[in-house]
This record gives C-alpha cells, structure tokens and sequence, in this order.
C-alpha cells in the first residue's frame, strides 16, 4: 500500500459526506413543498377526523343520558339446565321439566310474555297453554310473569307434548325458547336439551321422574 492511501480515503470520504448532504437538502425541501401543497387537504381531513372523534369518544355523561331516556331490560339465562322426564304411558304423555334462572341487568323491569317449545323425532311444537311454571314454594306462576331489574327469577317449567311415538328408542331434542316482552327470544335461547332414550330408560320414566344430565346438541 503507498504511503498516499490514507489521503486518498479521507478525499474519498468527504465526497461521500458531501453528496450525502445534498441528497439531505433536496429531501428537506421536497418536505416543505409537500407541506404548502397539503396544507388544505390536512385542513379538510382535520375537520373531517375531528367529527369521527366526537362520534366514538361518547362522554359517560352522554351515555348516561341515553341509558335514562331509553329503559330497557337486559336479561340474561342460566344454562345449561338439567331436564326431568316423566312418560304417562295410558294417555301417552311425555312431560319434561328443567329449572329456569332468570336475571334482568337492565334498567328497566322486564316480563317473559311467552313460551314456545318443538320436540322431535317425531316433530311436535308446544305453545304457552301446554307450558306450566312454579316458584320455589311450588305455587303456579302464570305467563306473562316479571323479572324485576336486578332481581334473579328461579322457577320450575314444564312441557308436554301427547302423541304416538314419542318415547321410541334412539336420540331426541327439545328445544325451549322463552320471549320477552319485546317479542323477541331471551338472551341464550332456546334451551336446549339432546338425550338417548332406550327400552330400560322409558320403563323407569314411566313410573317416576327421572332426571337427565343436559348432553350437548350437535
């Protein structure tokens, strides 16, 4: 190596850092030109962006507001539940019972105004009039019944369906729907009950009750 090269290399590195600089320069005046070209469009957009901001950051007091002008009830259903078979085998009747836990988180009092069931194989609906329900002192609970705000309501129902064939070996589902007063399902409907039935199970169905773990529905 000559004795000239540590020369050359500092020459060579003071072209670099000056060429650095200009390309540092023109990058910096790019930036303002693009700044005085945008600053209308970032004008719009702010107004635009500041109105979006105001619509999702709602103040507490504003929901508060809403929540006191519109009363609603909010409930919310215990599941899964246990259910009760009993099998009438002279008036082939099947009944089935399972426990109803019902909560309002609302702000408002709510009411269950109806009950709907369908049972297959084979397919059978029930309505309110083959519904019964009990409270804990096992008094009848007529429909409509209500579910005061932050009140839990525990009751007992029961649906039965009359007909040929419904107690046949193989598996079976109910499904029980209950409907506020909204006309719309509770929160967690329907209920739902899937179980296998065979020959030594309705037997002992149809002289007591028998109760059933809830197997999931597939």
């Amino acid at each position: 190596m000559s004795a000239d090269d540590p020369q050359l290399r500092s020459e060579r590195a003071f072209e670099e850092i000056g060429a650095l600089k200009h390309q540092m320069e023109g990058l910096k005046q790019d930036v303002e030109n693009l700044k005085t070209e945008s600053r209308s469009w970032i004008r719009t957009w702010g107004v635009y962006l500041g109105i979006l901001a105001s619509v999702f950051a709602v103040p507490r007091a504003a929901k508060e507001a809403f929540d006191s002008f519109y009363q609603h009830p909010k409930f919310s259903v215990l599941t899964p539940v246990p259910l009760t078979l009993f099998y009438d085998t002279q008036h082939q009747r099947v009944t089935f019972s399972f426990p109803v836990l019902a909560s309002n988180y609302g702000n408002r009092g709510g009411v269950i105004v109806a009950a709907a069931a369908h049972f297959e194989p084979p397919p059978m609906d029930a309505t309110d009039p083959q519904f019964k329900f009990v409270d804990e002192t096992r008094h009848s609970v007529d429909i409509p019944f209500p579910v005061p705000v932050g009140v839990s309501k525990s009751v007992v129902g029961s649906v039965s369906f009359t007909g040929s064939g419904l107690m046949a070996p193989g598996r079976h589902r109910l499904d029980v729907t209950l409907i506020g007063d909204d006309r719309k399902p509770l929160p967690m409907m329907p209920l739902q009950f899937c179980f296998d039935l065979n020959d030594e199970l309705v037997a002992v169905i149809s002289q007591e009750s028998q109760r059933l773990l809830n197997t999931p529905c597939e």
